[in-house]
């Protein structure tokens, strides 16, 4: 029996490498099948990845549910690790290395112009990357809206974590006609030469743009698949931690009816890291038991 109608076929990747190894075949072999038992994995858990013509970016139209909550666990994870970039609270932010290269610039440090250049570049790639991240979360709740009523409203309280076009004005920040977040590099630049804190209160305080975004999608992550999905009826605004650490979950969605709980996870971990990677030894033995 397999996990919501997924076919057991794939999981065999893992003894194959081992045996492959072993035998001393070489690696571009068991590379290739790799990458070519993980597409087959990708297939069966209904995901299938199309080119977004707005922003650039890769948006997926999830065909079953499990395929999803897939996608929408990578964007969230994605999210949250771009916003912990930009979040003071979190050591070794950017923009206390750029705080580090503007003090060594003050004191007339050697090489303080490259650090300060270097630092900026940082903190400029870390807000793109917060961009690309949350329209990519946005965009993905837009093509898959129909698996849970839940979605809409996660989709809107994240859309509340950005300032109105007027406040982002100021940042070199807008939105397109088709609603995604976009920056002006420039103009960005300019603000974080002429008002650095400001743009690191912005950002990066306590209630700054990468503070609520990283919140959001944390909350989302740790809420039980009922919670995301909403088939119990609550499209509550803001989701919100389960008290159980293994909640067993009955939900419905466009992909059909599934008991869902924590080994979810480490199930779609294995999944997208690939088949063949050791990583995944661990990941083996669940999937021997979910099947």
């Amino acid at each position: 029996m397999a996990l919501n109608g997924i076919s057991s076929s794939g999981y065999d990747s893992y003894y194959t490498y081992n045996y492959s190894y072993n035998n001393g075949i070489s690696s571009d072999s068991w590379t290739d099948s790799a990458n070519k038992k993980t597409e087959e994995l990708k297939k069966n858990l209904g995901i299938s990845d199309t080119e977004s013509t707005s922003s650039g970016s890769t948006s997926s139209v999830a065909t079953s549910t499990s395929g999803f909550l897939m996608g929408y666990q990578t964007r969230l994870e994605d999210l949250e690790a771009s916003a912990s970039k930009l979040q003071l609270s979190t050591k070794d932010n950017v923009f206390a290395n750029y705080d580090k290269a503007l003090q060594s610039q003050a004191k007339g440090e050697e090489g303080a112009d490259d650090k300060v250049s270097k630092a900026a570049d940082d903190v400029v790639s870390a807000v793109k990357d917060l961009v690309k991240n949350y329209n990519d979360t946005i965009s993905y709740l837009k093509k898959n809206g129909s698996f849970g009523s839940g979605l809409s409203s996660q989709m809107e309280s994240l859309k509340r974590s950005i300032p109105t076009e007027q406040g982002l004005k100021y940042f070199g920040l807008s939105f397109d006609t088709n609603g995604n977040l976009k920056m002006d590099e420039e103009k960005f630049r300019e603000t974080l030469q002429k008002d650095p804190e400001f743009v690191k209160e912005s950002f990066g305080g306590q209630y700054g743009i990468a503070e609520r975004l990283g919140s959001k999608a944390t909350a989302i992550l740790d809420s039980s698949v009922d919670k995301v999905i909403g088939s119990s009826g609550d499209s509550s605004e803001d989701t919100k931690k389960t008290a159980s650490s293994t909640p067993v979950t009955t939900y419905t969605g466009s992909g059909g009816s599934s008991n869902m709980n924590d080994s979810f996870k480490q199930f779609a971990t294995f999944a997208r890291s690939g088949a063949f990677n050791l990583s995944n030894y661990y990941a083996v033995s669940m999937l021997n038991v979910l099947v």
